[in-house]
């Protein structure tokens, strides 16, 4: 059976109704209820808490939402707009650049932004120039090596903009399973691994204000 939702009362009732089924997939709003109806609340969000203070934000989504989010943080935080081309040249060489300009910024309150977010126009011809397959792989393989990167020296953060980016992410992390947090935005929780916390979002998911103004600071 597959359902679909209108309203917050929706996912409240298929969350009750679908708690004992042997197999539920879906959205990570439908499994907030789940944690959000347990008897012990507090304890089921201090799972999935987040913790550590090295953050950073990373928007692989072109979708409408997204690029608003973006262009409302990109006015408050270090930022760098990926390159194709050079994901194209040299990713290897480029992933770290962008490793080591996130590390130039750890120091400040707000968590470094890499984003290759695009409105309509500009993704038209980055996707004639370089072919539309071609250039998202491209750009996913980078943000799957500035992952590693920044996990091998110490970020703990990931706030991931996008659902292909976002299983990029969960992949080259090697999540397997995550507890359920605390919610950044209506359908869009923290979720913590064994090692590390994330914000995974589809491109449309969150408002404007989705990016945390402290994701430096420990919760």
């Amino acid at each position: 059976m597959v359902l679909d939702t209108l309203h917050e009362q929706h996912l409240l009732t298929q969350g009750e109704a679908l708690r004992d089924m042997r197999l539920v997939t879906g959205g990570s709003g439908l499994a907030r209820q789940w944690a959000s109806g347990d008897s012990d609340r507090a304890s089921a969000e201090a799972s999935g808490r987040p913790q550590g203070a090295r953050a950073v934000v990373i928007s692989g989504s072109c979708s409408q939402m997204t690029n608003r989010q973006v262009a409302r943080y990109r006015q408050q935080a270090p930022l760098q707009e990926v390159e194709v081309t050079r994901c194209l040249e040299n990713a290897d060489a480029y992933a770290q650049a962008l490793c080591d300009l996130v590390v130039a910024h750890s120091d400040q309150q707000l968590a470094p932004l890499l984003y290759a977010t695009a409105d309509a126009q500009q993704l038209q011809v980055i996707q004639r120039e370089y072919g539309a397959q071609r250039s998202s792989e491209a750009v996913e393989q980078l943000f799957a090596a500035v992952t590693l990167g920044l996990k091998a020296r110490g970020w703990q953060r990931f706030i991931v903009a996008g659902g292909e980016t976002s299983g990029v992410v969960a992949q080259s992390l090697g999540v397997t399973a995550f507890y359920i947090g605390p919610t950044i935005s209506p359908g869009v929780p923290w979720v913590r691994d064994i090692q590390q916390p994330l914000a995974l979002k589809s491109g449309n998911f969150g408002d404007e204000h989705i990016f945390p103004p402290r994701v430096n600071r420990v919760f």
